[in-house]
């Protein structure tokens, strides 16, 4: 009795409803490659860098209209943002992210689920994840700022 009380409470009680991997893609990743039998598509595959994200939410919060916000962010400080409609309960979404040079491998990510009123109700981050702080260099120029006057100058 109670072995079954405690399974009924990881199936009720778990919080989590997404899930996000990070995996690479490349030529070492297909099968032919792992058991050294030809493949068509050996030296085709390109290098990225891939996100699978897989979700399983309960009918209550699935019927608010479900809404993934992905942001990743690159090595070169660029984001990229993407809205994924949430269409059916429970299942999974591979994001693929070419590399042809290490400036767009990805640094770091977030996913965000939203309701269709626009409440966050579930976020996944990595462990990286930090808001990026935009500066605006024109203005911060020291060009820019008038100039002082030095301690050692005395009138």
């Amino acid at each position: 009795m109670l072995v079954m009380s405690l399974v009924m409470c990881l199936v009720g009680c778990y919080k989590d409803h997404l899930y996000v991997q990070q995996e690479w893609v490349n030529d070492k990743w297909l099968a032919s490659s792992k058991v050294g039998t030809p493949d068509p598509r050996k030296g085709r595959v390109q290098d990225a860098e891939r996100l699978l994200i897989a979700w399983d939410f309960p009918k209550s919060l699935f019927d608010e209209g479900l809404t993934l916000l992905v942001t990743v962010r690159l090595w070169n400080n660029t984001e990229q943002f993407l809205k994924i409609p949430v269409e059916r309960k429970r299942y999974y979404d591979a994001l693929t992210f070419p590399c042809k040079d290490r400036d767009l491998r990805i640094l770091t990510y977030r996913i965000q689920v939203e309701n269709n009123t626009g409440q966050i109700i579930e976020t996944w981050k990595h462990h990286f994840w930090t808001e990026l702080i935009v500066m605006d260099r024109m203005r911060s120029s020291v060009s820019s700022q008038p100039k002082q006057g030095s301690v050692m100058e005395t009138p």
